[in-house]
């Protein structure tokens, strides 16, 4: 199925206006909520040496508490111990300073008007990842803590409630809107699958050093691969986001075929849609990547509404956040 060629634009002035004020107000919560955690993945970084590349020198604006210093402690002891986990924190250090820059050049192209369609989607993009900290850490019990999932009712409860309610008009409403998000999944996996083949095997080279046996150079996508290994590898933070993009992929097939099942909950294949409908926006600083993914994909579905999740259901914090309820444990202790 062919794509759209072009993301539908905001004409109205004023509108573009009220939904940056609306973006940039959500955007500020956020990062004031996050800051005091991502201050303490920082102090870890620094204290271990482990540089984040395009984050330079930051200041600390809440002081380190003693839990705060057994945390440090802690994750600099797990950055030895797991190489994966201080690339997560690299990668989640350099998304929160990045989304912390687009607030500030988006305010200041409001200001002087010359804002555009295109940074404010970028920064819808940026939040997005930073709602998605407590998936990327899940793993951790201590940063699991730090960066806990949002308090929803259950799939389960919220299911019955809604059946409950629903009139007949509702439940033809609702089915038609479980088939559009099918239907977009569809079309999105079909579109990303042989483009996340060559991904994969450019991660696969990357990994490798670039080493690659010659019956793989004859073939077609094998060559885009290597080409594509040897223009990105020296970008940890452009190699980390393709990775993310690939499980990303691997995730939408997997929910695809549990929402295609009776009652099956779409709910969510809606997050896992919207960024990798967004990847050319990842992608456009990098030409060979900038083929791989162009700007039609944005496209595909233009009237897709942005999905930012709330972070301000995280426990407030000053110094050291407070564990999650149902957490894996109590934090580490001297």
């Amino acid at each position: 199925m062919p794509l759209r060629a072009t993301t539908k634009q905001l004409v109205d002035p004023g509108a573009l206006r009220a939904q940056t004020e609306d973006i940039l107000e959500k955007s500020r919560a956020s990062l004031e909520t996050l800051q005091p955690r991502i201050e303490l993945l920082m102090r870890a970084c620094n204290n271990a040496r482990l540089p984040v590349p395009g984050v330079g020198q930051v200041d600390f604006n809440h002081p380190l508490s003693p839990k705060g210093e057994q945390i440090v402690a802690y994750l600099m002891g797990t950055f030895a111990s797991k190489p994966e986990v201080a690339k997560e924190v690299q990668v989640a250090v350099y998304r929160y300073y990045e989304a912390h820059r687009l607030v500030a050049s988006v305010q200041a192209a409001l200001e002087s008007g010359v804002l555009e369609q295109q940074m404010l989607e970028e920064l819808r993009l940026k939040l997005f990842y930073l709602s998605r900290f407590h998936e990327v850490f899940k793993g951790d019990r201590v940063l699991t803590q730090l960066f806990p999932p949002p308090q929803t009712v259950s799939a389960a409860d919220a299911a019955a409630k809604s059946a409950q309610a629903l009139s007949t008009v509702e439940r033809l409403k609702q089915k038609k809107l479980r088939e559009d998000v099918l239907r977009k999944a569809e079309i999105l996996h079909a579109s990303l699958a042989p483009k996340m083949q060559t991904l994969a095997q450019t991660l696969e080279l990357v990994e490798k050093g670039g080493a690659l046996d010659i019956k793989a150079l004859i073939t077609g996508s094998s060559r885009t691969a290597r080409l594509l290994a040897l223009g990105i590898g020296t970008s940890p933070q452009l190699v980390s986001q393709l990775r993310e993009a690939k499980a990303l992929f691997e995730q939408l097939g997997t929910q695809l075929e549990e929402a295609k099942k009776e009652n099956g909950d779409v709910s969510p294949l809606k997050e896992t849609i919207y960024p990798l409908s967004k990847l050319a926006i990842t992608c456009r600083a990098h030409p060979m990547l900038r083929d791989l993914f162009p700007a039609t994909d944005e496209g595909l579905f233009p009237d897709e509404t942005t999905p930012i999740r709330a972070t301000a259901n995280l426990p407030a914090a000053a110094g050291t956040p407070a564990p999650a309820a149902g957490g894996s444990g109590p934090l580490p202790t001297a």
